[in-house]
């Protein structure tokens, strides 16, 4: 069967976060080779550019980290600075912290919470008016959100704040989908 011509992704871009390994690494992979110019982007810099280089020429780095405000702003001013519409937005960065209940610490909650929930909500935002650019009539904007087995069952390790941060995404993911399809975008 001919994949390329059935699952085409020719013409299309996209920004993968947490593209520089693991998962993003291979639905950014995946993309490219389904024709589409892929954006990756991580916290660490240096890797996030050694993936793009391995991925090809198909593949841009644009490190940055989205836990924050700040740093879904600097994002998407940088696609600003590249293209001026998406049609695909992965959100699959993610952070986990394995700690004991009694030493949990807040700076371990905040940071998964930050770049699970937060970052995918912000990034979101940040990015709609790409999103809105890119669609037309039968062709819509797509975001993809980047859940997890342990935000619907109790986790085997101490996660404290992952499962939960993967049910906000599971919630989340629900959300936008009812307001954002009125836009053309499906979540």
């Amino acid at each position: 069967m001919d994949t390329q011509s059935l699952f085409s992704l020719e013409g299309r871009t996209a920004l993968v976060t947490g593209g520089s390994r693991g998962i993003g690494k291979m639905i950014a992979s995946g993309f490219i080779g389904q024709g589409a110019k892929v954006y990756i982007s991580s916290r660490k810099a240096e890797v996030c550019k050694t993936v793009a280089e391995e991925l090809g020429h198909n593949c841009i780095a644009m490190p940055q980290d989205i836990s924050t405000v700040e740093g879904c702003k600097a994002l998407a001013a940088t696609m600003a600075e590249h293209e001026d519409s998406i049609d695909v937005l992965v959100n699959n960065a993610g952070a986990a912290w394995g700690e004991s209940f009694e030493s949990h610490p807040e700076g371990g909650w905040d940071k998964v919470m930050n770049t699970n929930v937060k970052g995918v909500f912000f990034l979101t935002q940040q990015l709609l008016p790409f999103l809105e650019k890119g669609t037309s009539g039968d062709d819509p904007g797509y975001v993809i959100n980047i859940g997890s087995v342990d935000g619907i069952k109790t986790p085997v390790f101490d996660n404290f704040s992952y499962g939960p941060s993967k049910a906000a995404v599971h919630h989340l993911t629900r959300v936008l989908a009812a307001h954002l399809v009125k836009r053309n975008i499906i979540v």
